[in-house]
């Protein structure tokens, strides 16, 4: 065992007490690495629960109060991606009021309806407004790129042409309900570019069918 008593002794000096001293800091880099990719903003969008259409921002819901045919429903103030049916006179519980029929624009199912008209004039603020059945739609969450920023696509301007400003491979996901993509999955031929071919085809299919003569 070494003794300790050959070590040389270690003196301790007291630290120094400036009033002018200060703790040095470390200045934060604000700019960070260019390279880094930053996230901007939390998103929840509604989309429909079959095909998974986008519908509507989650912020865009006016209110979560009313109840459709099937529970609880919503009022929105626009749904993109649906096509409207014949204006029918409904009586419910607040009174008699004109309303078309919603369906999803890629896969037809019914999600609600939109209000064209009320006979009271307490509920014509629904008037141009739509409802939305919690049964038949579903909640998604994204997180926006500054960079990649998608834009509702309104009704009247479906087409069947990809836009040249969308990358199909990074918004076109597998739709594991469609049977025409599960062959294609199976089959080792699925891409994006396909997948949307097929949509397009499809979508104009369903399109003719809830038109209405004007």
């Amino acid at each position: 065992m070494f003794p300790k008593f050959l070590l040389p002794s270690i003196i301790f000096h007291p630290r120094s007490h400036n009033a002018n001293h200060r703790p040095s800091t470390i200045k934060a880099d604000t700019h960070g690495n260019g390279n880094n990719r930053y996230l901007t903003g939390h998103v929840s969008c509604l989309r429909c629960s079959k095909c998974g259409a986008e519908l509507c921002l989650k912020a865009q819901i006016i209110s979560k109060g009313f109840t459709g045919r099937h529970g609880r429903a919503y009022l929105a103030e626009s749904l993109p991606n649906t096509v409207m049916q014949r204006p029918v006179p409904r009586q419910y519980v607040t009174g008699l009021h004109t309303v078309c029929d919603i369906s999803c624009a890629f896969c037809g199912s019914v999600l609600g309806w939109k209000y064209v008209s009320a006979e009271e004039e307490s509920q014509r603020y629904k008037v141009g407004k739509f409802i939305l059945e919690t049964k038949q739609i579903a909640m998604s969450s994204s997180w926006e790129s500054p960079c990649n920023t998608n834009q509702p696509v309104s009704p009247g301007h479906l087409s069947s042409e990809p836009s040249e400003n969308i990358n199909c491979d990074e918004h076109i996901g597998f739709d594991g309900q469609d049977e025409d993509e599960c062959e294609d999955i199976f089959a080792g031929i699925w891409s994006p570019s396909l997948a949307l071919r097929r949509r397009s085809r499809k979508l104009d299919r369903y399109l003719p069918l809830f038109r209405f003569p004007s």
